[in-house]
């Protein structure tokens, strides 16, 4: 990779490193290979442990003040190591630190009532927990904050800190599914972008 940024996959089925037209994009799929169409309602995902984290901060992510219910309820495997299995990572592939946001736009909003997507990331490099720990939401929580829709790692934003050079961090993902039907698209695009806190979603409110 020689991109300023790299993704990687995690060692899982669900996320890997060849999508897009040129097999070269990260991709998240949750189709079955035993012939299944997708994933089944009332049903709860876990891509990635969520070990390592402040056992009371994945109470509250995706922020302050939360909304319930939090990775915490929601969360399968709190015991495995992020750091060990994950998703996918992010790198910062540059000589100096970067300020770098994760975002998520779904292809249908608003999501299903009940239905959530939470992304769970952990950077080894921050401070103390508030600046390691950062999760976002896709459900009924971008209603009220965009930034909830948002991992965002910047040392201009309070609890935080830009990924340092050749550091990279760690994404987990969770997916409640609630009452949604079968045939529901969950789907979307992923974002990963470095850059100022003011070319962020709403990273000064």
């Amino acid at each position: 990779m020689n991109s300023l940024i790299g993704l990687a996959a995690g060692e899982t089925e669900f996320v890997t490193n060849n999508g897009g037209g040129g097999e070269n994009e990260l991709m998240i799929d949750f189709s079955s290979d035993g012939g299944g169409d997708g994933i089944n309602p009332n049903s709860t995902y876990q891509v990635g442990g969520l070990g390592g984290l402040d056992s009371s901060n994945i109470f509250q992510v995706p922020g302050d003040p939360t909304t319930a219910p939090s990775v915490g309820d929601v969360a399968i495997d709190t015991t495995t190591s992020i750091m060990d299995e994950y998703a996918f990572k992010v790198m910062n592939q540059t000589n100096s630190a970067k300020d770098i946001e994760v975002a998520y736009d779904a292809n249908d909003e608003p999501f299903p009532d009940g239905t959530r997507l939470f992304l769970v990331a952990y950077y080894p490099g921050g401070s103390g927990s508030s600046e390691q720990e950062e999760g976002l939401a896709v459900g009924d929580y971008t209603n009220n904050n965009e930034k909830a829709a948002s991992i965002i790692f910047d040392d201009d934003q309070q609890y935080s800190a830009s990924i340092g050079s050749g550091e990279e961090f760690y994404v987990t993902i969770l997916v409640e599914v609630g009452d949604a039907a079968t045939d529901t698209d969950l789907g979307g695009d992923l974002t990963v972008r470095a850059g100022s806190h003011d070319d962020f979603t709403n990273a000064d409110d």
